[in-house]
């Protein structure tokens, strides 16, 4: 009994979960995908007395509204299959957690520290929100790893939120062009006819101008000259994000493995070799502290499962009872669709509506209208929906990540100073979306 009991803890749950999606990515087996279902399962069961109110009350939002769709619709085989799904996302939350503790230790993270507390207040945003975007694009929130450490635990709780916010800002503007970030592959599943080149070379300049909005909206006393040597400030750490972010790459390009799961696979393997060149001393303290660290993570993977269930019953209903043909008949004109498809997936990120959920929602509405509309528009609109709903969701994966990577609670960051960029971003990003779609694909 005490071994059951041993095992039921949600931090040994969560190893487990973790080993197995691990042993899933070289052995393919559908007993193995169930148990690890099944883990996964348990292991929000077991958590449920750890979470925070506000976490309790959101999920059991999202489970009834799954759980009545379901029996609306006889929908009931999505759940298993969502839960399924759900299991990189546990592991790679653990693979966090060894990173978060593997730059704790690192001496090019106590180097970059030094270099950056010798800039102002307005440099270090301008550090954090290029380097965020930066690496970012193929880390994804795994950058917050890299850069929380930088800013230190012992930081003030205001420096530490406005780094945070910052981080979420560079970071989310990733995914209007990234091939690494989970949008994009959940985007390609619905347009699949929009090759990646055209989605980046569009994506690419309004991301940069994003980046700029940005710093004008918050760090215009800085010049460029001078953001440009504060982002040099992070150059001890260059090297090492270099190594970990071109083994994911080439783990991703040359094998079936998705960016999160080769994140998972590689990352362990990254950090346990850096953490021994140090000594085994440095590598067990890490590994200790990562464990430590897992039981604080249960609120965001309880989160991400029920969210993803909820965004598997809909598009199991939505597939079979589609209102794609009554959307039609309203004649939306493209515009109208951009902006419906940006502010709704926004808007619902804020009441706990996953953007994976809404992102599933908009296109499977979408894509089969002849409206002139473009693909590769409507594939951006979403993105930069994903990207908004990624900076200030109160489900998003991301926010998750900053507020347990740099310790300020979640609430802070979805319905902080995000939402005055976010609002005047979207603006510029629908209307311009609507120029290039009128130029472009208008009949």
């Amino acid at each position: 009994m005490s071994v059951l009991r041993a095992i039921a803890k949600p931090e040994h749950l969560l190893i487990l979960i973790w080993a197995q999606v691990l042993a899933g990515l070289v052995w393919s087996d559908p007993m193995l995908e169930a148990a690890g279902a099944v883990l996964l399962a348990v292991f929000v069961v077991a958590s449920l007395p750890r979470l925070r109110r506000q976490t309790l009350i959101l999920c059991g939002l999202l489970a009834m509204a799954a759980a009545a769709l379901a029996i609306a619709f006889d929908a009931w085989d999505a759940v298993p299959r969502a839960i399924g799904g759900a299991t990189v996302f546990a592991a790679f939350f653990g693979t966090i957690m060894v990173l978060r503790a593997t730059a704790d230790r690192r001496p090019e993270t106590a180097n970059a520290r030094r270099l950056f507390d010798r800039l102002d207040t307005a440099q270090q945003s301008g550090v954090f929100l290029v380097a965020s975007h930066a690496i970012g694009a193929l880390l994804v929130v795994g950058v917050m790893a890299i850069l929380a450490p930088i800013r230190g635990a012992e930081a003030p709780d205001e420096s530490r939120r406005e780094a945070a916010e910052v981080c979420q800002r560079g970071m989310c503007l990733a995914s209007l062009w990234s091939p690494f970030w989970v949008a994009m592959a959940v985007a390609s599943q619905h347009l699949p006819t929009v090759p990646l080149w055209q989605v980046m070379a569009l994506g690419l300049p309004m991301a940069a101008a994003g980046l700029a909005l940005a710093h004008l909206m918050y760090a215009r006393n800085v010049v460029w000259g001078d953001l440009w040597r504060a982002v040099l400030a992070l150059r001890p750490v260059g090297a090492p994000v270099a190594i970990c972010a071109a083994v994911i790459t080439l783990l991703s390009g040359l094998t079936h493995l998705s960016t999160l799961q080769s994140v998972a696979a590689a990352t362990p393997v990254i950090c346990a070799a850096a953490l021994l060149s140090q000594g085994r001393r440095e590598f067990t303290s890490a590994f200790v502290a990562a464990y430590r660290g897992l039981g604080g993570v249960a609120d965001e993977v309880v989160l991400m499962t029920v969210a993803l269930a909820l965004g598997r019953v809909l598009e199991a209903v939505l597939a079979e009872h589609g209102v794609t043909g009554w959307i039609a008949g309203l004649g939306l004109a493209p515009a109208w669709l951009i902006a419906i498809t940006v502010v709704a997936m926004t808007l619902t990120s804020l009441i706990g509506i996953h953007q994976v959920v809404s992102m599933t929602v908009v296109l499977v509405l979408f894509a089969p209208l002849s409206a002139g509309l473009g693909d590769l528009i409507l594939m951006e609109s979403a993105l930069i929906g994903w990207g908004f709903a990624s900076m200030v969701g109160i489900s998003a994966v991301s926010v998750a990540s900053a507020s347990t990577m740099f310790r300020v609670p979640m609430e802070r960051l979805a319905f902080g100073p995000n939402l005055k960029f976010v609002a005047v971003y979207g603006v510029g990003a629908i209307l311009i979306l609507a120029v290039v779609n009128r130029l472009v694909f208008a009949a």
